[in-house]
């Protein structure tokens, strides 16, 4: 049959089962159609006597719906249904449909825009309108779709799975002759994987040669539709990915978040006003039995903080108006000052990183203090001192406008008047603090100070201050407990540096615990701080992780990626590229592993002279710490969920690092067969936890390699613990999200998903992680997820469901929300 051609073509009309099938022809109308369809019914389709059979017997009906079935193909019976959306008047299309094409803005939108209103690669929609729709010249590429065409391809996309099935094999079929070859698979998924950036180009053709072995194409040089759709319809998880092979309904109607770059700065106000208003909202429904019950410690911790002030207020206001019978200004400028000396000497006390590490290991004292918000109450307390600086400074000011002894210039710029305890020093000193105080608001530091009585109420916090500084330089220079030196560094993908040091003799720390570094070569006093990432159970090395995003972290990137060959040998530092070469994060690993027992004598310093340390020419670093974070909880609670944004999975490496180091000590070996079993009742004796589920979210796998090698070592000590003990539930399971990829179930996805479910029947793996845990394209959705939680099999109940996050603080604050309606306890760790 001729392209373009209006010839008539049969259509299978199906009734109720004790009336016989009619078969009819009609012509097929093109007044809807701005160009003439490229595929119609083939001459594969149908058989042509059908087309002059009319039966009107019951009997007839049967005979001829048996005779059908047998001799009509699936191909035959989906390109039926396919015309028929094609040839379907617009006043016939669903009214969804037609309604949403009614808000398009343009008559036609070109296949760049339909690409990018679909997320799809342009490559893909220019194949698909080239199925449905051939030009009026065959030398001219379509490049646009109307309104007419807009609407017929969303019908067929939201069509039945045999006409979506049809028309992805027609995509693949590139030059149209009912077959797919091993060439065409392949050159379309070469096109395709080139450009996903999650994808490693090296395996490209270890995976396109999996997939040509699924479809037979490695036994045979082509198939056509109905070995295709056999192979698909009998594979549940192929089926399941060609049915996101779809588009929603409203595909081509620009979202609000589009439409608000064209409001004015008016308009977007608004627009920021009423979301507070929503947000002011949610906040007061917050206020229930349930959310006060959850967040008791710290109301309890609010109202007394609120008391103290107002028994300090009224302290002034009775003292004041009835002993020294001062004036109402006066009054709210000693209001002002004394709250001062309170709230000044408070937030020296939230933090006192040491103090804050023996409230945290103490199950008690962590649970009557809210110590984790120590950080957010040290802001508020600086916001209460800045409204009380101003209070006490206007109501002074106003104060000496009234007295008549001196002028107002004089009181504020002079000693002349002698107010305050040293030589009338007082008013310059209150302007000179209060420059201070502007200096420190502006550059967003939060330690204040206040003067009047100031060494009253300074003199017990500044001194714990003082003692927790003298500790920390004595143990950051002690060859015991902080002066050591770098073994090796590795480069890693994305500007991340991994560094790892010797590990002091008496330098003691628990998973999740952070340090402060210096690098005298780099700058001589300045410390950083940084997550541990290596288990305690490592006693040789620690192991810490940098990302190059600020001056100081770009210099130490640069010094160790840019050194020679020389300086590194006689720094005796090992250095890495894992950027160049990702398999060296894993050989850096296996070298730390192998030198374990060589440098456990060397950093035992009782066994070196002197002479010798001082003549080594090594990388030095200075350790400060360790300080704690509310990871520290996980081993006290029975289910944890590690939630982790990009960088921010630093602290869990040290977590899972340390439960495995606990499994491999418990493994037995027998001296017979050597098989692995497990002490497993050292296990549960001294371990809390039970149940852990670990959720990366991050844009690609390539940034953290060195991470993926963790988990694939904790993987596969899981499967020796299960295989040893099979009546046990697993442990960890692992839920990776990439975002580098929209995952919107439409059609620019069905590839990937389609080659990413092949690759793991064939080989046991993620296509992308070499993980046995999928991993999953797009943003989680926070509320399935939470909801597998407490539901199904083994699950836990929400009083047993802990929350860890360390990452943006937009993800955070989601969390916190999701949390709160499932009543789950939610821990932040702040970068």
């Amino acid at each position: 049959m001729a392209e373009g051609s209006t010839m008539p073509h049969t259509t299978l009309a199906m009734v109720e089962s004790s009336q016989p099938a009619v078969l009819f022809t009609t012509e097929t109308s093109q007044q809807q159609q701005s160009r003439p369809l490229r595929h119609k019914i083939s001459h594969h389709s149908t058989p042509a006597f059908s087309s002059f059979l009319r039966t009107t017997s019951g009997s007839g009906g049967h005979f001829f719906n048996n005779l059908l079935q047998r001799t009509i193909t699936n191909r035959q019976r989906a390109e039926i249904q396919l015309q028929g959306l094609l040839d379907e008047p617009e006043e016939s299309l669903p009214t969804f449909i037609r309604r949403a094409s009614d808000q398009l803005t343009h008559d036609s939108l070109s296949l760049e825009e339909v690409s990018k209103l679909l997320n799809t690669q342009p490559f893909i929609i220019e194949r698909l309108v080239n199925v449905l729709y051939s030009s009026t010249d065959d030398d001219e590429v379509i490049k646009t779709l109307n309104k007419v065409e807009v609407q017929k391809l969303t019908r067929i996309l939201n069509s039945t799975m045999d006409v979506r099935a049809l028309v992805f094999f027609m995509m693949l079929d590139e030059n149209s002759d009912y077959y797919i070859t091993n060439n065409e698979l392949a050159s379309f998924y070469e096109k395709y994987l080139e450009h996903l950036k999650t994808f490693d180009e090296n395996r490209l053709q270890e995976v396109i040669q999996v997939l040509l072995q699924k479809f037979h194409l490695d036994q045979k040089s082509r198939i056509d539709f109905e070995e295709f759709y056999s192979i698909v319809s009998k594979d549940s998880t192929l089926l399941q990915s060609l049915s996101q092979f779809t588009v929603h309904p409203t595909w081509f109607i620009k979202t609000s978040s589009n439409s608000r770059e064209h409001e004015n700065k008016f308009q977007r106000f608004l627009s920021h006003c009423c979301q507070q208003q929503r947000i002011y909202e949610i906040q007061k429904n917050k206020l229930t039995i349930d959310y006060m019950k959850d967040n008791l410690s710290r109301i309890i911790v609010l109202f007394i903080y609120i008391l103290i002030n107002l028994a300090l207020l009224l302290y002034v206001v009775i003292y004041r108006a009835t002993v020294t019978k001062s004036n109402i200004f006066v009054i709210f400028a000693r209001i002002g000052g004394l709250l001062l000396n309170f709230n000044c000497a408070l937030v020296i006390v939230l933090m006192l990183k040491h103090t804050i590490l023996i409230i945290r290991t103490n199950t008690f004292l962590r649970k009557i203090i809210p110590v984790d918000d120590h950080i957010d109450f040290h802001k508020v307390v600086g916001r209460v001192i800045a409204a009380l600086a101003i209070l006490h400074t206007v109501a002074h000011m106003i104060n000496f406008g009234r007295l008549e002894d001196h002028s107002w210039g004089t009181f504020m710029f002079t000693t002349k008047p002698d107010v305050g305890w040293v030589g009338g020093f007082a008013p310059i000193s209150g302007i000179i603090l209060c420059i201070i105080l502007a200096t420190i608001v502006i550059c967003s530091m939060q330690w204040i100070r206040r003067g009047g009585h100031f060494q009253k109420w300074i003199i017990g916090p500044l001194s714990l201050f003082l003692l927790e500084k003298l500790y920390s330089i004595l143990t950051r220079y002690s060859v015991r407990n902080g002066r050591t030196y770098l073994h090796s560094a590795t480069i890693e993908q994305s500007n991340v540096i991994s560094l790892n040091i010797h590990r002091p003799k008496n330098f003691t720390f628990k998973p999740g615990d952070y340090i402060s570094i210096n690098l005298p070569r780099v700058a001589l006093y300045e410390f950083h701080p940084f997550t541990i990432s290596s288990a305690p159970e490592d006693t040789t090395f620690l192991r810490i992780h940098i990302q190059a995003v600020g001056n100081w972290t770009k210099q130490v990137y640069q010094r160790f990626k840019e050194i020679s060959e020389d300086d590194s040998q006689e720094n005796h530092v090992k250095v890495y590229r894992a950027d160049i070469r990702p398999e060296e994060s894993v050989a850096d690993l296996q070298a730390m592993q192998a030198d374990h027992s060589q440098d456990a004598d060397e950093q035992n310093e009782d066994n070196i002279p002197e002479t010798r340390i001082k003549s080594n020419k090594r990388e030095p670093i200075i350790i400060n710490g360790p300080y704690s974070s509310c990871a520290r909880y996980i081993f006290d609670c029975k289910h944890v969920v590690l939630i982790g944004g990009g960088i921010g999975i630093t602290p869990y490496s040290s977590i899972l690092s340390s439960l495995m180091a606990q499994f491999r000590a418990s493994r037995v070996i027998c001296k017979h067969c050597n098989s692995i079993n497990y002490n497993t009742k050292g296990l549960i004796e001294n371990r809390r936890l039970k149940k852990v589920d670990f959720i990366w979210v991050n844009r690609d796998q390539k940034n953290f390699e060195w991470f993926l090698n963790l988990l694939r070592q904790f993987e596969q000590e899981q499967d020796y613990y299960l295989a040893s003990n099979p009546n046990d539930n697993r442990f960890l399971d692992i839920h990776l999200y990439f975002t580098e990829i929209k995952h919107d179930e439409n059609i620019g996805n069905v590839p990937l998903d389609l080659v990413t479910q092949i690759w793991k029947q064939v080989s046991g793996q993620d296509i992308f992680t070499s993980l046995k845990s999928k991993t999953h394209i797009g943003r989680p959705k926070w509320e399935e997820i939470f909801n597998q939680l407490i539901s199904g099999e083994n699950a836990s109940t929400a009083n047993d469901v802990d929350v860890f996050f360390c990452g943006p603080n937009a993800m955070a604050k989601t969390l916190r929300n999701h949390c709160a309606t499932f009543r789950f306890r939610f821990y932040e760790e702040k970068f």
